[in-house]
């Protein structure tokens, strides 16, 4: 066995422990606690379900976004695993905000977005919940419009 495979697998046997050793977590849908987003409008807001995104470890986060908003284009470090609750997102990948060259995602619906990749998004009529998961730290890097 080489040494960067004893490592990989060293450092999945010690990730795999923490998990395990971690203690069962409940969340009911009356104790979840919303909070403003910083940095954002009005309305935003986010409930952080497990752990702390912007430590090392998994985390599991909902955002509540209103209606017919834009996020624009930016990227996060980590690999984001989004799950649409309610409502619906649309997403797209780049440093420009294009709907034309995105994807309108429903309830039910699954998006894994690699870390690092610049995307923006968008949210329909009726806003959007949605449940993120990762393992962090995470975090929010915006990305400067060329101006026209």
């Amino acid at each position: 066995m080489n040494r960067v495979s004893a490592l990989l697998i060293g450092a999945l046997l010690l990730a795999m422990g923490a998990v395990a050793a971690a203690q069962p977590v409940a969340v009911k849908l009356s104790d979840v606690k919303w909070t403003d987003m910083k940095g954002m409008p009005a309305g935003w807001k986010r409930a952080v379900l497990v752990g702390d995104p912007e430590k090392p470890g998994p985390y599991v986060v909902r955002l509540k976004v209103p209606a017919n908003a834009k996020i624009p284009p930016h990227s996060h470090p980590d690999t984001e695993n989004i799950t649409v609750l309610s409502g619906s997102l649309g997403i797209g990948e780049g440093d420009k905000f294009d709907k034309s060259k995105g994807t309108t995602l429903g309830v039910g619906s699954f998006y894994l977005l690699p870390g690092n990749t610049v995307h923006y998004a968008w949210t329909g009529s009726k806003g959007v919940i949605v449940q993120i998961h990762g393992v962090g730290p995470s975090g929010m890097t915006m990305v400067e419009q060329p101006k026209q």
